[in-house]
């Protein structure tokens, strides 16, 4: 047996011993005199070789154990988190654990103690810290690789829209057979569209999800209520424009009009409505209502004056989300209210801003946007573009007043 006389830095000094009994009782009478000459080094090591053999300085080691040299800790198990309390102890601990069989050494196997100070990370610990900066630098890629490309997109479409994006082009209104001029027309019916169908989803999905989440009990009736909301969240927009044609246009007889396909949209959108809300008020901790229960409540006042508030910023969000969906939506409008060619539209005056009845047909962005780059001849490529940047653009405006407004409401919050 052999081992180190001191730390050395290159392991080359060592002391040798007969037994690994007689290397275990030498540090153990010689930790002293270590720990005041030189310290104690970062890992004292016992290795096995056969008379006239050689120490490779890098060998496995068979046994690891860990040592406290501080004097604070008490008496562990040689762990990395229960280390021995001192050299001494680990020594005298070791010599028990040989005589009762259970350490044993072949040539050219090593037993190391480590010094573990207190409250320095474990090994465990730092193969965490590991894991876990490799899967930040992971998924740092992965949006990476996501956000990039978006960005590319966006500004390739702005460069090559900013040509025709004026003033004038938001606020003319098309001509030249729907060719040339601006877009203000269709941008208004866009706008129309979204806050008639706002108006018709928005109060019935509230509704929906207070009653689903705050009265409505587990039973199978509510399970096929859930189960209708998010099989209709899945269903493809050409299909809500297929039943908004057959159930408002022709059904409920509101005629191709602004009217129905507002209300094709509200059908599309309710699930959103719904699932945002539901979620909003799942947040609210059930010891509000409680506590407002306990001081005589009625549900509908713990809802009102409790519920609804704290939940406010969630529903709202919702809410504008709904907005951006219904503004880039084409197919549930085309058969129940929009068209592509109007004539006799006004350009001033309050006409110009209400240019459309409920029962009126109207155009809309993103349906114009779409005619003119499949059917058209003579849109120039440039006019394409500034129509699907004032799209994108209306988007992104909505989504970033939704996440400033949930961030303040979020931040007002007294829990």
């Amino acid at each position: 047996m052999s081992l180190p006389a001191s730390d050395g830095g290159d392991g080359s000094r060592y002391v040798n011993a007969d037994t690994l009994e007689d290397a275990l009782a030498i540090i153990a009478e010689r930790h002293d005199d270590w720990s005041r000459q030189t310290g104690y080094p970062l890992c004292l090591e016992i290795v096995c070789q056969r008379p006239g053999g050689t120490v490779h300085p890098r060998g496995r080691s068979r046994y690891n154990f860990f040592v406290d040299t501080s004097g604070s800790a008490a008496d562990g198990a040689g762990t990395e988190l229960d280390p021995y309390g001192g050299v001494s102890s680990a020594a005298t601990e070791l010599i028990r654990l040989r005589r009762a069989g259970r350490l044993d050494l072949r040539a050219g196997q090593r037993i190391r103690l480590w010094h573990r100070e207190m409250f320095s990370a474990t090994s465990l610990e730092r193969r965490k810290r590991i894991r876990e900066a490799v899967a930040r630098s992971v998924f740092s890629i992965m949006v990476t690789a996501l956000v990039i490309p978006v960005l590319a997109i966006i500004a390739y479409l702005f460069f090559r829209a900013a040509p025709v994006i004026s003033p004038a082009f938001l606020f003319e209104n098309p001509k030249d057979g729907m060719t040339g001029g601006g877009i203000w027309a269709p941008l208004v019916g866009t706008f129309y569209l979204a806050i008639i169908s706002l108006c018709i989803d928005a109060p019935i999905g509230i509704l929906a999800a207070i009653y689903l989440n705050e009265y409505a009990p587990d039973n199978w009736f509510t399970r096929m209520i859930n189960l209708a909301v998010v099989n209709l969240a899945g269903v493809p927009s050409i299909v809500h424009g297929l039943f908004g044609f057959g159930a408002f246009v022709l059904a409920a007889r509101m005629g191709a009009s602004v009217l129905a396909a507002s209300c094709t949209l509200a059908v599309m959108s309710l699930p959103v409505i719904i699932t945002c809300t539901r979620e909003a008020l799942a947040s609210v901790p059930m010891s509000f209502r409680e506590a407002c229960w306990n001081l005589g409540a009625t549900r509908w006042q713990t809802i009102r004056t409790i519920v609804l508030p704290n939940s406010f910023g969630g529903i709202l969000t919702g809410v504008i989300f709904e907005i951006c969906r219904t503004a880039g939506e084409t197919a549930p409008i085309l058969f129940t209210g929009v068209v592509f060619y109007m004539s006799g539209l006004p350009d001033h005056g309050l006409e110009s801003v209400l240019p459309y009845g409920l029962f009126d047909q109207c155009l809309a962005l993103q349906y114009h946007l779409f005619i003119s780059s499949t059917q058209m001849t003579g849109v120039t490529e440039e006019t394409l573009f500034g129509m699907a940047a004032v799209l994108v653009g209306l988007t992104l405006t909505i989504n970033s007043v939704s996440i400033s407004m949930r961030i303040y409401l979020r931040s007002r919050k007294k829990w």
